[in-house]
């Protein structure tokens, strides 16, 4: 009985720390394509511009699911989920706008689009870290 109750606990506390080590490693993605696009900006750089969107566009997927978000939440914060889920739906929209906006070389839109892919950020972070 003591085994089984010690194989349930490792597994419980794999998947909590498995879970984590995703959280940490997407944000890294997100702050790696964040800094990308910021460059890109102060270097006049589209192509860099474009890598950094690219980088924030694959670890955005993480929050794509409601319900798989509140994994990823602290247990006092996971019935906020919608919270993430609908920051990760801004920054889509911000990232296509931004896109659009390069491609038309409309470089000061394009900040703007940039500038609220922080917000959604922030507005999340703002929830989940209780600033």
């Amino acid at each position: 009985m003591k085994i089984i109750i010690s194989l349930i606990l490792t597994v419980l506390l794999s998947s909590v720390a498995s879970a984590d080590n995703t959280l940490v490693t997407n944000m890294s993605q997100m702050e790696n394509g964040l800094t990308m696009v910021q460059k890109g900006f102060l270097y006049n750089n589209p192509v860099q511009i474009k890598e950094g969107v690219a980088d924030i566009h694959t670890a955005n997927l993480l929050f794509h699911n409601v319900d798989e978000t509140k994994k990823y939440l602290p247990k006092e914060k996971q019935h906020m989920s919608n919270i993430a889920f609908n920051a990760s739906k801004r920054i889509d929209k911000a990232t296509a706008d931004l896109l659009k906006s390069l491609d038309k070389k409309q470089f000061s839109k394009a900040s703007q689009s940039y500038s609220e892919i922080v917000n959604a950020c922030t507005s999340c972070h703002a929830v989940v870290r209780g600033w």
